[in-house]
């Protein structure tokens, strides 16, 4: 092997070891790095041994020591040399390091002879009007609404779901260093560990609410939030709306209700249609821009349009397959 070649190598785990040690991982970059690890044993090697390393806590007392002895002006001194031959690390107890290194030797060998079992997929989906709670292989766990389904990608250095319809509510599984993502069309959800649900309304309308922890979103052209518990999303297009009452510890439909806020009759009747054998249909679009505010039982398709019917002096009529609701 070239000396050249290793450098290389080694730089490149160093960058990939300090991009993955970030609090939020952006999924482009979990996809390079599965791509870049996998694609040669010797890129796991180097990324197994300088991830032990930087896990150790010798690597920051080694800066901290140097930065606490500084210059005759106060200021720390750095001299890298471009090919440093011997370099010393302040490394813990033995019994610490060597479980690092084991771990590390785990890593390479997976890496190296497994590929395909490091890197778990699945999809699960619930059929109309059943909702279906899940278990993920890292510990975290997913209650799916009715017409509902997620693809999931989980690695040893990302996690990531595709919610690819309907709804989901997370409970996600604490790790320090691997971030969690839920990806629904334009917008991304990151996390560590926290417990938060995510609304797939239609292509362009995203809802996402926070019930534990705290979660980023993220929405293309820079535009970024991080929401604490008790807050939430509404992402209509280029159109934003603040939820300033999200409450109790899990969405209310996973208790059979929908609770609307000066929400737009659409989301309403999208809750419904995925627990009803027979679904509300809008003779005009328009009039799913209607705002309404009340506690709904979704799978009461009719008690429901009673409600919406009083509050905007609207008609519904049951047809054969369908509720049509008209003006």
């Amino acid at each position: 092997m070239m000396a050249g070649e290793l450098d290389v190598i080694e730089y490149e785990a160093a960058r990939w070891v300090d991009r993955m040690n970030s609090p939020v991982l952006d999924s482009a970059d979990a996809a390079d790095f599965d791509r870049w690890i996998l694609a040669d044993p010797r890129h796991c090697d180097s990324y197994a041994r300088l991830s032990a390393i930087w896990q150790s806590g010798g690597l920051s007392q080694g800066l901290s020591r140097r930065l606490a002895e500084g210059g005759e002006d106060g200021h720390a001194r750095f001299e890298v040399d471009e090919a440093p031959s011997d370099v010393t690390w302040d490394l813990p107890s033995y019994p610490r390091m060597a479980g690092l290194l084991a771990v590390a030797a785990c890593v390479l060998l997976f890496c190296t002879f497994m590929p395909p079992l490091i890197v778990q997929e699945a999809s699960f989906s619930s059929p109309r009007g059943v909702t279906r709670e899940v278990a993920l292989a890292d510990g975290s766990r997913v209650r799916l609404d009715g017409d509902t389904r997620i693809d999931v990608r989980i690695t040893p250095w990302s996690r990531r779901v595709d919610l690819a319809r309907g709804e989901a509510f997370f409970d996600v599984a604490h790790e320090q260093w691997r971030s969690f993502t839920v990806e629904m069309g334009a917008a991304r959800v990151s996390v560590l560990g926290t417990a938060f649900d995510v609304d797939r309304v239609d292509a362009s309308t995203q809802v996402i609410q926070v019930y534990r922890g705290l979660v980023s979103v993220e929405a293309g052209k820079g535009r970024e939030w991080r929401l604490p518990a008790g807050t939430g999303l509404e992402l209509a297009g280029q159109r934003v709306r603040s939820l300033r009452d999200v409450e109790g510890n899990r969405p209310a439909w996973t208790d059979g209700w929908y609770e609307a806020n000066d929400t737009p009759i659409f989301q309403l009747v999208q809750h419904v249609n995925r627990n009803a054998s027979r679904p509300i249909v809008l003779a005009d679009p328009g009039l799913g821009e209607l705002r309404v505010t009340g506690r709904f039982r979704t799978a009461q398709p009719e008690d429901v349009l009673e409600a919406i019917s009083a509050l905007h002096d609207l008609h519904w009529q049951k047809m054969a397959d369908r509720y049509v609701v008209s003006r």
